[in-house]
C-alpha cells in the first residue's frame, strides 16, 4: 500500500431476505382409509365405538392398531361389531407437571387422568377419566364413556369421547 493512500472502510452488507405471504388458508383432505374410516364415521354419526373381529380367534380389536390380528398374523376383514362404552379402569396416571406442547411452544397441562381401560368385552383402551380427586381415583372403578354432544364438534374418532366418568356398581 503507498504511503498516504487513504483506506477504504469495510462496511457490512446485511443479508437479504425474501418474504412470501400466503393470502388464501390451505384445507388437506386426508383419507383415513376403509378402516380408520369407518370407527371416525360410526363414532361421529352414532357415538359408538366399533371393531374388527378376526375371522379366526374371533377377538376384536379397534382399527387404530392395525387390520392384522397380533395373534393370528391375518388380516381381521370386515367384521365389525360394537365395543361396549363401559369398562374398568386397570392402570391410571395423574399428571402433576405440566408437559410442552410441541405445537404451540407452552405449558399445557390435561386436567383428566390418563387411564387404561379393560372395556366389557376385555379390548383395552386408553383415554381419560373424569375423576380428578385422587383420593376417589383407584384401579378397578367402573366407567362409561362420555361424548361430545354436539354434532358439529365431532369427527375426531376415539376424540369424540370426552372422558369416561365413574359409574355406581
Amino acid at each position: 500500500m503507498a504511503k498516504g493512500a487513504a483506506k477504504k472502510k469495510e462496511t457490512k452488507q446485511e443479508p437479504e431476505y425474501i418474504h412470501i405471504t400466503f393470502d388464501r388458508p390451505r384445507h388437506y383432505n386426508w383419507s383415513t382409509g376403509k378402516y380408520l374410516g369407518k370407527l371416525y364415521a360410526e363414532a361421529k354419526e352414532n357415538k359408538k365405538l366399533v371393531g374388527n373381529r378376526c375371522p379366526q380367534c374371533k377377538r376384536t380389536r379397534l382399527p387404530l392398531l392395525g387390520v392384522v390380528c397380533p395373534f393370528c398374523k391375518i388380516e381381521t376383514g370386515w367384521d365389525w361389531v360394537e365395543i361396549p362404552q363401559t369398562g374398568t379402569v386397570t392402570q391410571y396416571t395423574y399428571l402433576v407437571y405440566p408437559l410442552w406442547d410441541p405445537h404451540y411452544g407452552e405449558k399445557w397441562a390435561n386436567p383428566y387422568p390418563s387411564a387404561i381401560i379393560r372395556l366389557d368385552d376385555g379390548t383395552y383402551f386408553r383415554h381419560f377419566l373424569e375423576e380428578t380427586n385422587k383420593e376417589k381415583l383407584r384401579e378397578g372403578m367402573r366407567v362409561k364413556a362420555v361424548w361430545k354432544e354436539n354434532y358439529d364438534e365431532r369427527g375426531e374418532g376415539i376424540m369424540d369421547i370426552l372422558y369416561f366418568r365413574t359409574i355406581e356398581e
